[in-house]
């Protein structure tokens, strides 16, 4: 996890272990640009937002 300007991120690898998926899922959906969640590239690393990866999880589980 990544704190930065007070709002938490999880890395790639991160976001895919507490969804299920794997990181190159995660890959094809940026690269395709259907990602549900929305992202950011910072020092070289993608970064989720926690809020958005815990929404997108909530939703994906019904």
């Amino acid at each position: 996890m990544e704190t930065i300007d007070g709002r938490t991120y999880l890395t790639a690898t991160e976001a895919a272990e507490r969804l299920g998926v794997s990181v190159g899922t995660l890959r094809n959906q940026r690269s395709d640009r259907r990602s549900p969640m929305r992202y950011i590239k910072y020092l070289g690393r993608v970064l989720y937002p926690l809020t958005e990866v815990e929404a997108y999880a909530r939703t994906a589980c019904r």
